[in-house]
């Protein structure tokens, strides 16, 4: 009877723990969708735990000899569905986060490059084919940038 207990009490915690963690990857996936990074950052630490704690208890399952015996079979069911969800919710979220270092990165290029051709080394020519103070002057107001947040 205790290991049907210590069996069911792994599986409530497994389930509490995925409910939080589920409820924290929508947050996050929506916050990156809508390009709000801060509150991408402020989740970060509750995710970081969440996700440890819910390793720590899924490998307990694996290294236990019987984990689900004594179990409720709606409960393995509910336990099947969240992680179903938890695993799609992840791929999601790796989806974003790529999605979001790439925009980021080409960003940064765009923006380095901008500056490369708006300012001219002494002796070399700039983009508009003018060297001198002559050229610094004409490229900084050539220099445009446009953000779209659409992507």
């Amino acid at each position: 009877m205790a290991e049907a207990l210590d069996a069911q009490t792994r599986v409530d915690e497994l389930l509490f723990i995925a409910r939080h963690l589920i409820g924290i990857l929508e947050q996050e996936n929506t916050a990156l969708a809508h390009n709000h990074f801060n509150k991408v950052n402020d989740l970060l630490d509750q995710k970081t735990k969440l996700s440890r704690a819910y390793e720590i208890r899924v490998l307990g399952f694996e290294r236990a000899d019987a984990p689900l015996d004594g179990i409720e079979p709606e409960l393995i069911e509910a336990l099947k569905s969240q992680s179903i969800r938890l695993q799609g919710l992840i791929e999601d979220n790796a989806r974003e986060l790529r999605i979001g270092i790439e925009t980021s990165k080409r960003f940064m290029d765009v923006l380095a490059q901008s500056v490369k051709e708006a300012t001219p080394d002494v002796g070399t020519y700039g983009a508009c084919g003018r060297t001198g103070l002559d050229a610094r002057a004409q490229n900084r107001s050539a220099a445009a940038l446009a953000i779209d947040e659409n992507l």
